[in-house]
């Protein structure tokens, strides 16, 4: 169970994007959150995805936080020093109740729209994820919360690599199907494997081998698959 918190940051896009096959040029009309939405999807492993409204807090979900695996923040990479406070807040509030309530829960942050600043991407991608460890340091008992940062984009690869990777936390078997892909590529000299949903192009495990541009490279090939395959059965 993934949640998303937080007003016009894109999460109703990457949810459409991902599993709905939306086309970028579609995010423009989607309209904003304004009730909790519970997505079902029956990928490898089944997934039910909170789409959660801006104005979401920890009392008003319905629901404790140790009940969900995941739980994605999602922020604009576009917000100025002032108004990223906000949400930094807002953030530092759920994570640190399901920090507490279940210190397995995977936390996560998307700096979000990364195409929208992409000469200085990096430089606001840093800013903002400096912004959040400061924050923690500053709370006793939480200094060394585990969570990881995702730059992304609906306009490249970012977000099927980040989210595949969140996948991967949350398959119970990984070891196993990573020792299996370790073997495929020994016995069939392939240089990267990955297990994908051929769907929504998002990989549940892949080979321990170090990471390379294969990923690009199969999402293009399950796209031009996906679009034409009808034509073929």
């Amino acid at each position: 169970m993934l949640p998303f918190p937080v007003h016009r940051s894109g999460k109703t896009s990457i949810q459409q994007m991902l599993f709905n096959d939306a086309d970028p040029k579609q995010t423009f009309y989607f309209e904003p959150t304004i009730r909790i939405m519970k997505h079902k999807h029956d990928t490898i492993i089944p997934l039910e995805i909170w789409d959660c409204p801006g104005n979401i807090t920890v009392d008003t979900l319905g629901a404790p936080l140790s009940t969900f695996a995941l739980i994605i923040f999602v922020i604009d990479i576009q917000a100025g020093p002032d108004s990223v406070q906000q949400p930094i807040a807002r953030l530092l509030q759920f994570f640190t109740a399901a920090f507490q309530e279940s210190p397995a829960t995977a936390l996560e942050v998307f700096v979000h729209k990364a195409e929208a600043i992409q000469e200085y991407k990096n430089d606001s991608f840093r800013h903002i994820q400096g912004r959040i460890i400061g924050e923690l340091e500053d709370m006793p008992g939480f200094e060394t919360m585990p969570l990881d940062f995702h730059l992304t984009s609906i306009y490249d690869y970012s977000l099927y690599e980040s989210f595949s990777e969140l996948i991967t936390k949350v398959v119970d078997s990984l070891p196993d199907l990573e020792q299996l892909l370790d073997i495929f590529c020994a016995n069939s000299q392939a240089s990267k494997a990955y297990l994908f949903d051929i769907k929504s192009r998002l990989y549940v495990a892949t080979d321990t081998s170090p990471p390379d541009s294969a990923h690009k490279l199969c999402c293009d090939y399950l796209k031009t698959m996906n679009s034409f395959g009808s034509l073929y059965k």
